[in-house]
């Protein structure tokens, strides 16, 4: 059977395990969520950004390269966009000969990380405009994968800060326990006086969750010495009622005729 102190560690790491799990989950979750309310206004107003490069020529509306924000030329920076304007599509220079994932229709952040170039995970938002009467699907991703990595490395941190925390929690708790046991211990010492008479009963000042197992020991103590007294009493009236009888036979096998 385990002792109480390897119950009580068990009890106590399995409690803080899930709690800290739990929390820290519930954190990343809550910043996550966070920032990536964050980059969905970020990535619309990119959207709006590049709606405004659009120059019209003829028939033909094509995005003005030298207006488009520096990030948007440099190959594989991280923020990409692709513009779609009745069946002919633009892609800013950071795709290089790539292309954006394919993704719903739908306005707006995409709910899933999607797979980028050189294997970024991007988050995407897509936008339904309309200009020179014609209407412009615009996409645009920001790379995600920093992010990720930086709630990893926080992962980590936590754990390690974690399991130093509960080691030093198993050591407080240790020193509590000890500690909270040790009236249990003078009982252990006084019952072992009583076995060797040199008490006769156990001290009463103990904790309140220990004061009926003291006072139970002591009525059983009390009710022994009674029993032990009436049996000596009761021993003491026998012998003395057999005496009489006892030296009357005694004298009649000492007389002649018997012999």
């Amino acid at each position: 059977m385990k002792s109480i102190q390897q119950r009580l560690n068990l009890g106590l790491v399995t409690s803080l395990l899930i709690a800290g799990i739990l929390l820290v989950q519930t954190a990343l979750w809550l910043v996550d969520n966070g920032l990536r309310r964050y980059f969905e206004a970020t990535l619309q107003q990119e959207a709006t950004l590049l709606l405004t490069t659009l120059t019209r020529n003829g028939e033909i509306i094509e995005p003005d390269i030298n207006r488009q924000p520096i990030h948007y030329r440099r190959p594989f920076s991280g923020q990409y966009f692709q513009m779609d304007i009745e069946g002919q599509q633009w892609r800013s220079r950071s795709l290089w000969d790539g292309t954006l994932p394919a993704t719903t229709s739908n306005t707006g952040l995409q709910a899933n990380l999607h797979e980028g170039p050189q294997a970024q995970e991007l988050l995407i938002f897509i936008g339904h405009y309309e200009k020179f009467r014609k209407p412009i699907t615009i996409t645009v991703a920001r790379d995600y994968t920093p992010i990720l990595q930086h709630f990893n490395k926080v992962k980590i941190i936590a754990a390690a800060f974690g399991v130093l925390a509960l080691m030093i929690i198993l050591l407080i708790q240790r020193w509590i326990v000890r500690r909270a046991l040790s009236p249990l211990e003078k009982i252990r010492q006084q019952i072992a006086q009583l076995h060797a008479g040199e008490r006769s009963a156990l001290d009463t000042d103990v904790p309140e969750e220990l004061l009926p197992l003291a006072s139970q020991i002591n009525n059983l103590l009390h009710h022994t010495e009674k029993t032990l007294e009436r049996s000596r009493h009761a021993i003491g009236n026998l012998s003395h009622a057999l005496k009489t009888p006892l030296a009357v036979i005694f004298s009649l096998l000492h007389r002649p005729e018997i012999q």
